[in-house]
């Protein structure tokens, strides 16, 4: 009995082609489909990036603390202003009473020639009526003995009240404590607005 003989080596090299051909067609053919999964329409949102992770390669970041934006010194200096209409006495030590504004009592009679100019040259002022507004509460006190023979009990009252002996006569008053300060006759728009100014600020 003859032994087999053994398997040539190029009937191996032969066959290498069509086993790589029937492999080509085996991983080409199409398998059962799978179902795509479907994408959620809300889908979540990308996470934020921290201030520090975004910031360039070398830079370094400090939380930065939120802060309410802060008014301008002008704005400021705006709002803390309360200007003032010439009102009655009592209604000026209402207001005085909320604010802390000294008032201003202008006593004065039509016929006083500084009373007028006193009037003219600062209360109808455009620039020293500011002045006096955003600095006091005034009142207009106005004498009329020689038109009428007499005055209003109340104005008669603070006229003994102030020792008021001519026109025009200032004085300033702090209601709440009585604390006053007066001064007789018209020394002119920039001394009399001066006056008014820095004595309302030592009496607030």
């Amino acid at each position: 009995m003859s032994a087999p003989r053994p398997i040539s080596p190029w009937w191996a090299i032969a066959l290498a082609p069509v086993a790589l051909g029937m492999g080509w067609l085996a991983g080409g053919m199409p398998g059962p489909e799978r179902p795509t999964p479907a994408i959620s329409a809300a889908s979540p949102p990308a996470p934020a990036i921290p201030a520090a992770a975004a910031s360039a390669p070398g830079e370094t970041t400090s939380p930065v603390e939120a802060r309410p934006a802060e008014p301008s010194a002008v704005a400021d200096a705006r709002s803390a202003v309360v200007y003032s209409e010439w009102t009655t006495y009592d209604d000026a030590v209402r207001q005085s009473g909320e604010n802390g504004k000294p008032v201003l009592l202008d006593f004065n009679a039509d016929w006083c020639g500084p009373c007028q100019m006193l009037k003219q040259e600062v209360f109808e002022n455009a620039a020293g009526a500011a002045t006096v507004k955003a600095a006091v509460i005034p009142v207009s006190l106005v004498d009329r003995v020689r038109e009428n023979g007499s005055n209003a009990p109340a104005l008669e009252q603070l006229q003994q009240r102030f020792d008021v002996q001519a026109f025009p006569t200032l004085v300033l008053l702090v209601p709440a404590t009585g604390r006053h300060v007066q001064r007789v006759g018209y020394a002119g728009s920039d001394e009399t607005l001066r006056w008014i100014t820095e004595t309302a600020a030592q009496l607030r």
